[in-house]
């Protein structure tokens, strides 16, 4: 159930920053499409028993998506990509928590991993919303920072 009201969530949410956000809200969303599905296809290190142990092929994929958004949070002309970068990064940290502590218990693994990203959500839709609110407001609102 879990994994259903999350992809829901997900598609809303990309939904909106498709068609409200700017460049840096669809490169998240891109992000967070690609992250999901290959989290969806990825196999788990030990089948028989899913987050008994630390999952490295759930970490590379976290990591993978840490630099895409770390990225963006760098070029784009906004603050939120920083926090969401920052709760991704406590998603990761959680992989080393399991990795340091084999006996926590695999559904606070999963839990804890996966709970994390609605916070990202939520971010996502408001800059989003408030994108589109900036530019009714002033005409324009530039996405990436000027270096």
């Amino acid at each position: 159930m879990h994994v259903l009201v999350f992809n829901c969530a997900l598609g809303l949410v990309c939904l909106i920053a498709f068609l409200a956000g700017g460049a840096p809200e669809r490169w998240t969303a891109i992000i967070f499409i690609a992250g999901a599905a290959a989290t969806f296809v990825a196999p788990f290190y030990n089948a028989q028993r899913p987050y008994g142990g630390l999952e490295p092929m759930l970490l590379a994929i976290d990591v993978l998506m840490l630099g895409g958004l770390v990225a963006i949070a760098l070029r784009a002309d906004r603050y939120w990509p920083l926090y969401v970068s920052a709760l991704h990064l406590i998603g990761i940290a959680v992989h080393g928590v399991k990795a340091i502590q084999p006996a926590l218990v695999p559904w606070m693994y999963a839990g804890a991993s996966g709970k994390i990203a609605y916070p990202m959500l939520v971010l996502l839709a408001v800059g989003a919303v408030r994108h589109r609110k900036r530019v009714l407001r002033f005409g324009s609102d530039p996405d990436w920072s000027q270096l």
